[in-house]
């Protein structure tokens, strides 16, 4: 495989948005748009990007606005400009339309969304589900009830200290009850991953683990807003397979009711596919985990046998929205 990266010019405001592709040197047969999560960057991906290469599967990631390299100066990172959220949305719609130009105009396209990723992929699916063939939600964040108030104190101190101002009462409301949930924790990021390797990387990288600022609070707030809207949701892929995965030992998800909606909730929506996977003694990061090969190796076979279902019901939607 190589390596191909290309910058984007953001359609809602310009910002450059940092593209990588893994590109598999023999057979394409299919593509996977990885949208990654809350405070960290596109090569953190590398080694998942690499294993499903060398399958034959070629995959794209870009910096989400606000993270790695789509920032106009260091001082932006976790800083979402105008339109926050809905713009990371049309950001990652942008990237799919150029995947399908560049590569995939017949073959299946999938996105993967971790974390605060796969809350954007859910609101990408109330507007652009029939551009997928397949959508995975990794470590997905259940429903808060209490981010209605932050998405209200976020907006309260963008007007009285600026849009850059980072509050560390924001921080300890969104992730003070994860690094809670650690018994005998070593740092405050812990509940990412049991693998002390991968904490100890996360907190010297740079742009890992920054403090959101106001404005990406309120960003982070509306997705998830976006992604449990009750009203919205323009469904024109009901039949869309959609797999849930898991860390059992997530502080993210909440406890396994909590998981269960966020599982009912797109069931409750409309589509016939939603499946769920746990995978046990795992954390948030679980493309990071000890036993992470396991994961690689389901999504791997996830998306050959959705590739082969595709194909055995002659599945080939138009799509005129993207594709010219």
């Amino acid at each position: 495989m190589q390596y191909r990266y290309e910058t984007l010019d953001s359609k809602a405001d310009g910002l450059s948005l940092s593209l990588q592709v893994a590109e598999p040197t023999g057979c394409l047969r299919g593509v996977l748009q990885i949208s990654h999560g809350m405070a960290e960057h596109k090569e953190r991906y590398e080694p998942l990007m690499e294993f499903l290469a060398e399958q034959g599967m070629l995959v794209a990631i870009h910096d989400h606005r606000g993270h790695g390299k789509s920032v106009r100066a260091a001082e932006d990172l976790g800083y979402f400009y105008a339109d926050g959220a809905r713009a990371l949305v049309e950001d990652l719609h942008q990237v799919t339309a150029w995947l399908r130009r560049e590569y995939a105009r017949e073959l299946p396209l999938y996105l993967l969304g971790h974390s605060m990723g796969s809350l954007a992929a859910r609101a990408y699916c109330q507007e652009f589900d029939a551009e997928l063939d397949g959508l995975i939600v990794c470590g997905s964040p259940s429903y808060n009830p209490g981010s209605r108030f932050g998405r209200t104190l976020a907006r309260l101190l963008q007007r009285r200290k600026g849009g850059h101002h980072r509050s560390s009462l924001l921080q300890a409301m969104a992730f003070g009850p994860f690094a809670a949930r650690v018994k005998h924790a070593k740092t405050v990021v812990d509940w990412i991953c049991t693998d002390e390797q991968v904490v100890s990387a996360y907190q010297v990288d740079p742009l890992c683990g920054f403090v959101f600022t106001a404005n990406g609070f309120e960003a982070l707030f509306d997705l998830m807003a976006m992604a449990y809207a009750k009203d919205g949701w323009g469904m024109q892929n009901p039949h869309l397979p959609i797999w849930f995965i898991s860390g059992a030992e997530d502080p993210c998800m909440g406890n396994l009711k909590k998981f269960g909606r966020a599982v009912d909730f797109l069931r409750d929506k409309g589509y016939r596919e939603v499946s769920a996977t746990f995978y046990p003694k795992m954390r948030h990061e679980i493309l990071n985990e000890h036993g992470k090969e396991q994961v690689f190796s389901d999504i791997a076979s996830k998306l050959w046998q959705w590739g082969l279902d595709r194909e055995l019901s002659g599945s080939c939607r138009k799509r005129n929205s993207i594709v010219k």
